[in-house]
């Protein structure tokens, strides 16, 4: 886990300039283990499967933009200590 992280936060890094990294499966399996882990917000998200430059992109109407009706759940905040601190412990159930 250490090795990944350690590579990925070099990527993120280098190539979005920005130091860490995202880890978004661990943070769905733990809203799920814990639903007050993270805000989230009803809104309209769908695929872009047109698009020569976003195809396969997911899109969120994050601030209302469009007439559509919200379909899905979206993670806005997290309770970034609650999460690491899960993330801690449960990492060090595995020993």
């Amino acid at each position: 886990m250490t090795e990944l992280l350690r590579f990925y936060g070099r990527f993120h890094r280098e190539v979005y300039g920005f130091d860490g990294s995202p880890i978004h499966d661990a943070v769905a399996v733990a809203h799920v283990l814990d639903p007050g882990l993270v805000e989230t917000v009803k809104r309209n998200v769908e695929i872009d499967t047109e698009s020569e430059l976003c195809r396969g992109r997911t899109v969120v109407d994050l601030w209302r933009r469009t007439t559509r009706e919200p379909n899905a759940k979206v993670g806005v905040d997290i309770d970034s200590d609650r999460f690491l601190e899960l993330l801690i412990q449960r990492l060090n159930a595995l020993r």
